[in-house]
């Protein structure tokens, strides 16, 4: 049980992260079936199974003719040509010894026919006679559930479909999926200071850029976005604005309020939580990043720079959502080269925002922009984050360092 919030306990990004994998099962998605077509990026429920055999018919591999091969057992060898089957034809009777018919690649092979010979290896002497005179050292056939039989599993529960997997369920006519619920979000920005967009500029304020940025964040990460919430520094319009989401999303996100002021609402309200997760992290920026359980719901209070918002959300809140989708996190995480040597000192960890590359056999990194929590500078820009030890000597050039590369650039 971690101290009370005006009484932090800082804990590690590791151990933070542990906390949230033990009381993720506190929230719950169900399940829900949608259109297959519609799928891309959900998150299968349950194993889906092959209904038929695939392919279900034998299926030539080559434009060429569908034979017998007792008729190649000598060459040069003469057929009769008895057929064409174009692409999506069937052919109303076996083949016989002496028969050939035309094929193409992807055709039906008729019954008695146990080989194709491939069009460049033959010769027609006439409209209704082929010449083979070249050895086969394959059938080209493919035969009935070759790739899939019956009742195998296509895609197993727990998988990210993608369009591949799609043209999948489209080749078996597999019309719906069952796939879970998306996590349903609600975002409360504080802060009286913000403005709305199109206000005049005035001194003291400033325009809201977090919330739209956690917005997009949590609809790349498979969250379902349903209310969008800006309110001032004041607690009851705080409890209003919660209590009307409470019993409709998942997870609440705010950002600003978490720290130790007098107008830190939200780390107030964490206070008053059943299950405080977590309210000071061994990390800048965001080291006021909190998460907390109330009234089963999910709460992630972010800091209001938008360097550490942004830094919270890809560390904890994505990582969440990621897990309450059952994946892991779409940040890579790696050991990679510093590029630069980075002078500053901190009694924490100091996570920078920056850009890799692959050189040679390992993965370089440097900084890009500004590491101050509140620039923004670097925001679009940056495609890593990577960690600068604690302590009070210099990070030298060269330094292997815990690396997460950001999965949306």
């Amino acid at each position: 049980m971690y101290k009370p919030v005006d009484n932090r306990n800082a804990i590690s990004i590791d151990e933070a992260r542990k906390v949230i994998v033990e009381n993720i099962g506190s929230v719950k998605l169900g399940s829900e079936k949608i259109p297959s077509i519609e799928s891309n990026h959900r998150i299968i429920a349950q194993d889906v199974v092959a209904p038929n055999d695939y392919p279900t018919f034998r299926r030539s591999g080559y434009d060429g003719f569908a034979m017998l091969q007792e008729d190649l057992t000598k060459l040069p060898r003469t057929l009769k040509v008895v057929g064409d089957i174009p692409a999506g034809a069937d052919f109303d009777r076996p083949l016989v010894s002496g028969e050939a018919v035309r094929i193409m690649t992807g055709g039906y092979v008729p019954d008695g026919a146990d080989i194709v010979v491939m069009l460049e290896t033959t010769r027609m002497i006439d409209k209704d006679t082929v010449e083979i005179s070249e050895t086969q050292h394959k059938d080209n056939i493919t035969p009935i559930g070759d790739y899939f039989k019956k009742g195998d599993i296509l895609l197993k529960k727990d998988t990210e479909i993608n369009p591949g997997g799609i043209s999948l369920l489209s080749a078996f006519d597999i019309q719906d999926i069952s796939v879970y619920k998306k996590p349903t979000i609600g975002i409360i920005t504080t802060g009286s200071e913000l403005l709305h967009p199109g206000e005049q500029i005035v001194n003291g304020k400033i325009f809201n850029s977090n919330g739209p940025m956690i917005r997009n964040l949590c609809k790349e990460n498979g969250a379902d976005v349903i209310s969008y919430t800006q309110i001032k520094d004041d607690p009851n319009k705080l409890k209003t604005a919660v209590n009307d989401l409470l019993d409709k999303c998942d997870v609440i996100i705010t950002d600003g309020g978490v720290s130790v002021g007098d107008f830190d609402i939200i780390a107030d309200l964490a206070k008053s939580s059943e299950k405080l997760l977590f309210n000071k992290l061994e990390m800048r920026p965001g080291s006021v990043t909190t998460a907390f359980i109330y009234d089963n719901t999910l709460f992630f209070g972010l800091s209001g720079n938008p360097g550490a918002c942004f830094t919270g959300f890809y560390l904890f809140v994505e990582y969440a959502l990621r897990l309450m989708q059952h994946q892991t996190s779409n940040c890579i995480e790696c050991i990679a080269t510093l590029n630069a040597e980075y002078t500053k000192t901190n009694m924490y960890d100091r996570i920078l925002r920056g850009q890799y590359k692959f050189v040679g056999n390992h993965i370089e990194i440097g900084r890009v922009g500004g590491d101050a929590s509140g620039n923004l500078n670097n925001l679009q820009r940056a495609t890593c984050m990577f960690e600068i030890p604690r302590g009070k000597s210099i990070t030298p050039k060269d330094s292997e360092l815990r690396t997460w590369l950001l999965p949306f650039k």
